[in-house]
C-alpha cells in the first residue's frame, strides 16, 4: 500500500500528463506515493473530495475547477485569495488548504522572457490561466501593458478587475485584432480553437496548451522564443509537489535539479 495519494481533477482529464510527471519526481525522491487522473465534472468538486476522493492526501485542479477549489479551502495562500482561483488542495489538520502555482509556473517558464523587459503583452483568453498570468505579470512586469484579446467580452469583468486592483495598464480587444505589436503574448486558449491571424510576430510566445499547442499561431514565432506550456506544468508541478511534501512552495526538493530532469524525460 503506498503512504499517500494523490490525483489530478478536471474535465476533460485524458488528456493530463500529471501523473506522468509527478510519478517520475516521486521515484526520483524515494516517495512511495501514487498519482492518478480522476474526471470530476463542473458542480461536483465538493461531492467528490468529501466522498469519493475522501482518501487521497492532496489534488491537482485544472480547468473547470479552478474557482471551485478556492471556495471549497478553509485556509487559502495569499495568490488564491487575490485571484479566486486554485489548482491544488492539500488535506490538514485544520481542514483543506488551497494553494496556486500556476503563477509560479508561468513566471519560471519565461524566465528568458523577462529579462527582455516586455513592454507590450498580449493575453489570449481571459480565464483562469489568463488571470493567473496577470498576476504573473503583475511580479514580473508591472510597468507592461496588457491587452486581452478574447471573442467576446461579455464574461472579462474578472479580469480587468483583477489588473486595476494590481494597478497593470490593460484593455479589452477583439481576438481578430491581434497583432504584431507584442513583446510576449500568453496564449490560454483552448488547443481546439485555433487563433486565425497572418501576422508574423517578433515577441515571445507561451502557449500553455501542452498537450495541443496551436501550431497555426506557433508558426508565427521566432521558434527560438517560444515557450512550450510543457515548461510551465513542469514548474507548476514541482511547486505542488513542494507543497506535497512541506506545505511550503518556498522551499526546493532534495536534488530538484534531478527531479526535473526525470519529469521533463516523463513528457
Amino acid at each position: 500500500m503506498t503512504d499517500k495519494k494523490f490525483a489530478v481533477l478536471g474535465d476533460p482529464i485524458d488528456h493530463s500528463m500529471s501523473p506522468a510527471i509527478h510519478l517520475a519526481a516521486y521515484k526520483v525522491l524515494g516517495l512511495d506515493w501514487s498519482y492518478e487522473r480522476v474526471q470530476v465534472r463542473s458542480g461536483e468538486l465538493n461531492e467528490f473530495v468529501a466522498h469519493q476522493g475522501a482518501h487521497f492526501q492532496g489534488f491537482s485542479v485544472t480547468m473547470p475547477l479552478k474557482a471551485e477549489a478556492a471556495a471549497l479551502a478553509v485556509n487559502t495562500d495569499p495568490l488564491v485569495q487575490r485571484l479566486g482561483i486554485a489548482n491544488t488542495l492539500i488535506r490538514t489538520a485544520s481542514g483543506l488548504c488551497a494553494f496556486n502555482t500556476d503563477v509560479f509556473g508561468i513566471t519560471k517558464a519565461l524566465e528568458d522572457c523577462w529579462v527582455t523587459n516586455p513592454e507590450r503583452v498580449a493575453i489570449l483568453g481571459a480565464g483562469a490561466t489568463a488571470r493567473s498570468a496577470v498576476l504573473a505579470l503583475h511580479l514580473k512586469a508591472p510597468s507592461s501593458h496588457v491587452s486581452v484579446y478574447v471573442r467576446s467580452s461579455s464574461n472579462t469583468s474578472a479580469i480587468t478587475d483583477l489588473a486595476k486592483t494590481l494597478d497593470l495598464d490593460i484593455s479589452v480587444q477583439s481576438l481578430s485584432d491581434f497583432s504584431d505589436s507584442q513583446d510576449l503574448t500568453i496564449n490560454t486558449i483552448p488547443g481546439e480553437h485555433s487563433v486565425t491571424s497572418s501576422h508574423k510576430q517578433s515577441g515571445w510566445l507561451l502557449d500553455v496548451n501542452y498537450s495541443n499547442p496551436d501550431k497555426t499561431l506557433n508558426e508565427l514565432f521566432d521558434s527560438l522564443k517560444v515557450v512550450s506550456g510543457k515548461d510551465m506544468l513542469l514548474w507548476q508541478a514541482i511547486a505542488q509537489i513542494r507543497l506535497f511534501i512541506a506545505l511550503d512552495a518556498s522551499k526546493e526538493l532534495p536534488n530538484e535539479v534531478d527531479v526535473l530532469l526525470a519529469m521533463s524525460a516523463a513528457l
